[in-house]
């Protein structure tokens, strides 16, 4: 299992303003801002992190992508709607796929940095 994810940005203030947005439906806070680190998750469990990345540097790899479980579909719409209204760029909206299974539901967008961000969930409703 893995315990904690960590990403890179060129624009370290505007990202950390649009994972506070983007995540606070899931329950998703930040908790630490160093300016050289930024730690999100739960005062039970950090679980994500940004690292400001200079310029010429590479930032979002081709093929990753890091995936958010959500409790509800409602969840997974909130989180789309958040990201969006932040400046995201929509890969798809909230919706079933059963290509993957018969209990997804999800959605994906690119965050600022051009990360593909995906939420999910397999609840019914």
């Amino acid at each position: 299992m893995i315990d904690h994810v960590s990403i890179g940005t060129r624009r370290y203030a505007d990202a950390v303003a649009f994972y506070r947005q983007a995540l606070a439906p899931l329950g998703i806070e930040l908790l630490r801002d160093t300016s050289q680190e930024a730690a999100f998750g739960t005062p039970e469990r950090w679980a994500f992190f940004l690292y400001p990345v200079a310029d010429g540097e590479p930032v979002a790899a081709k093929g990753m992508h890091i995936a958010f479980a959500a409790a509800s579909r409602d969840q997974v719409a909130q989180v789309h709607a958040s990201a969006l209204a932040a400046s995201a760029t929509d890969i798809f909206t909230p919706r079933t796929r059963p290509d993957i299974n018969e209990t997804y539901f999800g959605a994906m967008f690119h965050d600022l940095d051009g990360h593909r961000i995906e939420v999910k969930t397999d609840a019914g409703s």
